[in-house]
């Protein structure tokens, strides 16, 4: 049964669920820009045993938005006490797009927590390869949470890959964001949070193993960007999934579980 807590963290009312497994340690899900823990449900079904925590970050899904915009290692500090809160000391981190900024702060300011570090579809800030003008238009928006009709023209643009192909999982996705989204507030202040932010230099100090996990046809992170950080990381392996975009994990989870389970338990 999952176990749905709030919990105070830093004086932020944050969102928490656990799904509890038998496979340890936990697996900490922190997701995107704008996203809601709703979303890692096509996941979800595809680690049945693995012990999960999820956390809203701060502005988004049910978590509490801060009075003044605040940067990414404020986040982080945020979750990371949200974890403790939850009895966490020790876990495996994954962070998707945004939440994969947030992951790699986690890993730089609390190390002793993270046992092994999963990147999905993020970017170490500067030097990063920037995505399309159409791209970013799209992500400056926050049109796709108010409107359907939006959200129908920018996701395809956005996610590429199944997504973008296939009108079923279109459906889906769409009706799984109607159930949260964020406000416009904490929307852009998880736009400003990340504005400037970089890992570059620090990047190679990170002890832990990591997979950085891409799709070959991320519009919105292109795959050069993967390569990027693989090449900073001590420790990293590298998956690209071919013809997947930048939702690999939502809308094609019976190719990324796989990957990730093998990633966590060790095996090539």
């Amino acid at each position: 049964m999952d176990l749905a807590q709030d919990v105070v963290s830093g004086g932020l009312r944050l969102h928490t669920r656990r799904r509890p497994g038998p496979v340890g340690p936990p697996l900490v899900l922190i997701h995107g820009i704008g996203g809601s823990m709703e979303s890692w449900t096509p996941l979800l079904e595809h680690l049945p045993d693995r012990d999960v925590v999820m956390v809203d970050c701060p502005g988004v899904g049910r978590s509490e938005r801060s009075t003044l915009p605040i940067r990414v290692p404020a986040i982080a500090d945020h979750v990371v006490g949200a974890l403790r809160e939850l009895g966490v000391e020790r876990a495996d981190v994954l962070g998707f797009s945004l939440g994969g900024v947030v992951a790699q702060e986690i890993a730089h300011r609390h190390p002793a927590l993270v046992r092994r570090l999963v990147l999905v579809a993020t970017i170490c800030g500067v030097w990063a390869r920037p995505p399309g003008l159409a791209v970013q238009r799209a992500l400056m928006s926050t049109r796709r949470y108010r409107s359907r009709e939006a959200a129908a023209r920018e996701i395809p643009i956005l996610a590429g890959g199944r997504t973008a192909r296939d009108p079923d999982v279109l459906a889906a996705i769409l009706a799984d964001r109607e159930g949260h989204p964020p406000s416009r507030l904490g929307y852009h202040f998880q736009q400003l949070a990340v504005l400037g932010w970089t890992s570059f230099c620090w990047l190679p100090t990170l002890p832990h193993r990591t997979l950085v996990l891409h799709g070959q046809d991320d519009p919105v992170v292109r795959v050069a960007n993967a390569r990027l950080m693989a090449w900073r990381l001590r420790h990293a392996t590298t998956e690209v999934v071919p013809g997947a975009g930048h939702m690999v994990l939502f809308d094609e989870p019976e190719k990324a579980a796989p990957i990730l389970e093998a990633f966590l338990a060790g095996t090539p």
